[in-house]
C-alpha cells in the first residue's frame, strides 16, 4: 500500500505533463500555419526558391493587413451581439462589413501589382488557385476533426 501511495503522485504528474503536451500540440500556431501554407502553395504553384523568397513576404504582409481589417469588422459586430439594436444601428453594422470587404478587395488589387513585380502572371494565377485549394483542404480537415471530436464525446 505504501508503494502505491509513493508511486501515485508520480503517475499523476506524468499524466498531467502528457496532457499539457497534447494541448500544446493542438493550439493554433500562426507560424506553423504560415509554414504549412507556404509549403503547400510553393509545391502546387511550382515556385522556385527565389520566387518563393520574393513572393511570400509580400503575401504574408497582405494577409496580416486583411486580417486586421476583418478583425475590426468582427469586433464591431461582436460588441453589439445580444443587444437590442435599432434599424439604423443594424444598417450601420451591415455597411461596416460591406466597407471592410471593399477595403480587402482594394488591398488585394493593390497587392496584385506588387506580386507581378516579383513573379509572372501565370505563376500568380497558379498561386491563387493553390491558395484556394489550401483553404478548401483546411476546411475539410477542420470538419473531419469536429466530427471525430463529436464521435469521441458520444462514445464516452
Amino acid at each position: 500500500m505504501k508503494k502505491i501511495l509513493l508511486i501515485l503522485p508520480f503517475i499523476l504528474l506524468a499524466t498531467t505533463v502528457m496532457a499539457q503536451e497534447q494541448n500544446k500540440k493542438k493550439r493554433f500556431s500562426p507560424e506553423e500555419f504560415q509554414a504549412k501554407q507556404k509549403e503547400f502553395i510553393t509545391g502546387k504553384a511550382e515556385l522556385s526558391q527565389s520566387e518563393a523568397e520574393a513572393f511570400f513576404p509580400i503575401f504574408f504582409e497582405l494577409q496580416k493587413k486583411k486580417f486586421e481589417i476583418e478583425r475590426n469588422a468582427r469586433k464591431s459586430i461582436n460588441r453589439k451581439r445580444g443587444e437590442k439594436m435599432t434599424e439604423e444601428q443594424c444598417r450601420e453594422l451591415v455597411n461596416n462589413v460591406a466597407n471592410a470587404k471593399i477595403k480587402v478587395a482594394a488591398l488585394e488589387k493593390e497587392y496584385i501589382e506588387k506580386y507581378l513585380k516579383v513573379i509572372s502572371p501565370c505563376k500568380l494565377l497558379k498561386i491563387q488557385h493553390a491558395e484556394g485549394e489550401f483553404q478548401r483542404e483546411l476546411m475539410k480537415k477542420m470538419t473531419r476533426h469536429r466530427e471525430e471530436r463529436k464521435k469521441d464525446k458520444e462514445n464516452r
